[in-house]
Parts: C-alpha cells; sequence; structure tokens
C-alpha cells in the first residue's frame, strides 16, 4: 500500500515538474523569438512605388513634437513613411517638420495643430475630410498623445487633490481624443492599415498617485484588443496593438537614466520591430518586457508595497523640479 501511495505521489510531482518546466520554457521561447527571430512586416504598410513621394503610404502621429511621439516620426520617416506631425504649438511642429525635411528629404510633411482640451470633435472630423479631400490616405495611425501629467502640476498626485477639471483633461488627453481621431480616420484609411497605441506599464501593475492615468491606460489597452477584434470581424485589414511602455528618457523627462530606461528613438524603433507579431497587446523593448515579466510574478502585497514607497519618492522629486522650474521662470 506504501509502495503504491508512494508511486501515485512520484507520478503526480513529476507531472507537475514537467508541467511548470513547460511552462516556463514556453514562455523563453516566446520572449526569445519575439525580440530576436521576429522579423518586422512594417513594409507592408508602404506604397508599391516608395521612391515617389506623392504616392508613399501616410503616417499620422499625435504628440509629435517631443519625446516618443518625435521618435516614432523619425522612425517612421527613415522608413520611408510621409509624416503627419500633430501637436498643439504650432512653432514646435514646423521646427519638428523642418528637422525631418533636412535628414529625410524625400519624404512630405503635413501638420495637424490642435489642441486636445477643451474637446473638439468638428475640427478632427473636418481635419480628416481635408485630408480626404486632398487624395491623403493615411496608412499608420500613432496615438501616441498622453501623459500623467497636466501643464504646471506634478504627475504624482493623490486623487482628493485634483480638482474635476483636472480629471477631466486627464481623460481627453488620454482617452477621449485617442478615441475620437480613431473613429474619425477608420473609414477613411488606406488598407493593410495600422494603429498602435502608446500605453504604460500602470496598466498592468499598481499606479498609486496615479489612479486616473492608470485607469486611462488600462482603457487603451483593452480597448486596442477590442478594436482589433471588431475590425476583424467587418472583415477590414487593420492590425491594432497596445504598446506597453516602461520609463522613457525624453528631453522632458533626462533625468530618467539606468539599465532599464530606453531613449525615445530606440522604444519607437523597438515597436516597428514587433509589428506583425500577432499580439494585441506587446511590450516593444526587451528590457522592458523581461522587467514587466518579473514585476508580475511578485507577490500582490509585495508589489503593492514597493509602489506605493516609489510613488511617494517620485512625488516629492516633482514637487522639487516644478519648484526650481518655477524659480528659473
Amino acid at each position: 500500500m506504501a509502495s503504491s501511495s508512494e508511486s501515485t505521489l512520484t507520478g503526480i510531482l513529476t507531472a507537475l515538474g514537467i508541467s511548470i518546466a513547460t511552462y516556463y520554457a514556453y514562455n523563453i521561447l516566446s520572449f526569445l523569438h519575439l525580440y530576436i527571430l521576429h522579423r518586422s512586416t512594417i513594409s507592408r504598410y508602404l506604397a508599391s512605388d516608395p521612391s515617389a513621394s506623392e504616392t508613399r503610404s501616410w503616417a499620422l502621429i499625435t504628440g509629435a513634437s517631443d519625446g516618443i511621439g518625435l521618435g516614432f516620426a523619425h522612425e517612421l520617416a527613415s522608413h520611408g513613411f510621409n509624416i503627419i506631425l500633430h501637436g498643439r504649438s504650432p512653432t514646435k511642429l514646423a521646427a519638428v517638420e523642418t528637422a525631418l525635411k533636412t535628414q529625410y528629404p524625400k519624404i512630405s510633411t503635413r501638420l495637424f495643430v490642435l489642441d486636445v482640451y477643451p474637446p473638439n470633435t468638428a475640427a478632427i472630423d473636418d481635419y480628416v475630410r481635408g485630408l480626404a479631400n486632398d487624395g491623403v490616405r493615411v496608412r499608420v495611425l500613432v496615438n501616441n498623445i498622453g501623459g500623467p501629467t497636466l501643464t504646471g502640476s506634478p504627475a504624482f498626485r493623490p486623487l482628493t487633490s485634483l480638482m474635476a477639471v483636472d480629471i477631466q483633461k486627464l481623460f481627453e488627453l488620454n482617452v477621449g481624443f485617442p478615441t475620437l481621431l480613431t473613429r474619425a480616420l477608420l473609414p477613411a484609411m488606406r488598407e493593410p492599415a495600422l494603429v498602435l497605441n502608446i500605453g504604460s506599464f500602470v496598466a498592468r501593475v499598481p499606479g498609486p498617485l496615479l489612479s486616473v492615468y492608470a485607469g486611462c491606460k488600462a482603457f487603451n489597452m483593452s480597448w486596442s484588443r477590442s478594436l482589433g477584434v471588431e475590425l476583424r470581424a467587418e472583415g477590414r485589414q487593420v492590425e491594432v496593438i497596445g504598446l506597453l511602455v516602461g520609463e522613457v528618457q525624453s528631453s522632458q523627462h533626462r533625468e530618467l537614466k539606468g539599465p532599464l530606461v530606453c531613449t525615445s528613438r530606440v522604444l519607437a524603433r523597438s515597436a516597428l520591430n514587433r509589428i506583425g507579431c500577432g499580439k494585441h497587446t506587446v511590450v516593444p523593448w526587451w528590457r522592458h518586457a523581461a522587467t514587466l515579466a518579473l514585476v508580475e510574478h511578485l507577490p500582490d502585497a509585495l508589489l503593492d508595497r514597493i509602489m506605493a514607497g516609489s510613488s511617494t519618492t517620485r512625488m516629492e522629486k516633482d514637487k522639487r523640479l516644478l519648484e526650481i522650474q518655477k524659480r528659473r521662470l
């Protein structure tokens, strides 16, 4: 009897060990395939004659005057796409346009100047109609605009310290404008088409002192998957991918440094390298992906404590930086 019980237990433990080993082996192989072996299909979204500017595909990038949006503008231009730059500052956009034309003289560019708040559905629809009237068929949309902060205020703030108008602005910035623009642009996009929605780690891990922003980014990822399946059900050739992004260094965040921080160009290049991977949601940069995988395996209680402590530290740092900026003005 004892021998039979021991044999049964040994069989159960062996099966369990094989299952665990298979699970981790599959995840490791999937990781290696995605970040080493996979070959991007971004070229399928270029026109058949990329040497001629007037027939080259167009890419529209929101929030393109700086940061990740600027990185995407340069990377897509380097692939041969014509670029539509969206932002609220005509001066900044004109400077980016000049830089792009200097570095990539064969491409064409257009500007889309519009503030996301207050929401202006009519202006969005008018601009999209103007593109159609000019024969401009967008093939790539990068919904990059968004962020946890409002002008002149720290990013890390308790919910109770936010005014109602602050919450409304955060919704419009991160959810409202991308949704309205995508709704207006989809019927006029040239297929096959690509939609990239920029998200954040806080869509998957706790974001204390960023609760509204975290909720918005969780919406972005759920919306990306649902929209992609919806378009497939309609028989449309539109690839929709939600991009989970960690810390990225830009001109506005020069203080971010370290082995787990990448530049905007690296992030954009990594994102384009993941195109065609078959995933609804993907972490573009491999170091961010490895970090998120480890973090998500931590016990919830431990992860909550870590995130609470780091957020409090960042809130104090944000306050000091704002005070320095105010003294310089």
